[in-house]
């Protein structure tokens, strides 16, 4: 048995084992609660029900500009959402933004030189799972924030989340999805040249190279120690989705129709890279009951 196949299996029995242990902990609190047991302790595993919603990041929202000068606006952002699930264990990787709140120059060198770290399982560790949102469906992230289902979860400090595309999409946007996971329209721009292109991605494009399954892993959850009611946002990155894309390539529009990017251009696999990385989707939490903030 290769290194690659056992570290993937007992990746694999780690995160079965978390979600268990999160059935196990719901499961006994819903006992304990029928039984009349009363009891306030924070890390005892308490039964949570937590409000879900999603949101793209303003600079996404708005123009932007990606690493290889093309400057972006988006008119639409479809996403098969799957299921989002958050953890214990600290997030793989988090690159800290430069005082300016972009790039720093020695971050986007390290672009050419290293690639950016994905989850691996001989670094990332989900430790204990602390809640599950398993609802799939589909958003317009230019809408701004969507609700999603609750989240079912526990009492403990969280640091890190799963996300899960949406295969096949359901929901709202399913049949404008087409059968794809995400679809993204806009223009791009850099000096003379001008191109309005559709970047559209199927499950087998997002898939983990290491599990095949169409998720990023580590992604960063704003630690916190969950411990009432509250609202968990996701808020996704399409400017992280688009940072790599060169548009020079494509071809242009003729009659101000989008033009797809070809399958296996450099454009096509900058943006699938893009969508595979853990910085494109970050979590966190605010405490508060929906009705006090009405």
């Amino acid at each position: 048995m290769t290194s690659t196949t056992a570290q993937t299996r007992s990746r694999r029995r780690a995160a079965l084992a978390a979600s268990g242990r999160l059935a196990a902990a719901l499961a006994a609190d819903a006992l304990a609660a029928g039984c009349g047991a009363a009891g306030d302790d924070a890390t005892s595993g308490k039964r949570l029900t937590l409000a879900t919603q999603i949101a793209p990041d303003a600079a996404s929202a708005a123009p932007f500009t990606n690493a290889l000068g093309w400057t972006i606006t988006l008119s639409k952002a479809h996403l098969a959402i799957g299921s989002l699930h958050y953890f214990e264990g600290a997030p793989f990787t988090a690159r800290r933004p430069s005082p300016g709140g972009g790039p720093s120059l020695l971050d986007r060198l390290a672009r050419w030189a290293v690639p950016e770290a994905h989850a691996h399982p001989g670094h990332y560790q989900t430790g204990e799972a602390r809640g599950q949102m398993t609802q799939p469906t589909s958003v317009d992230l230019l809408q701004g924030t969507t609700a999603l289902a609750d989240a079912d979860a526990v009492s403990g400090v969280a640091r890190s989340a799963r996300f899960t595309f949406g295969a096949p999409p359901s929901g709202p946007l399913a049949a404008a999805l087409d059968g794809h996971v995400v679809a993204v329209e806009g223009r791009a721009e850099k000096g003379d040249l001008a191109r309005v292109f559709r970047a559209r991605a199927l499950v087998a494009d997002v898939a983990d190279d290491t599990t095949g399954e169409p998720s990023v892993e580590g992604c960063v959850f704003e630690e916190v120690f969950l411990d009432g009611p509250g609202a968990v946002t996701l808020v996704v990155k399409p400017a992280v989705w688009l940072d790599q894309v060169d548009f020079e390539a494509v071809a242009a529009s003729e009659d101000g129709a989008p033009v797809d990017l070809e399958p296996e251009s450099q454009a096509q696999r900058g943006f699938t890279r893009g969508l595979k990385k853990g910085t494109a989707y970050a979590l966190s939490f605010a405490p508060g009951s929906p009705e006090e903030k009405e």
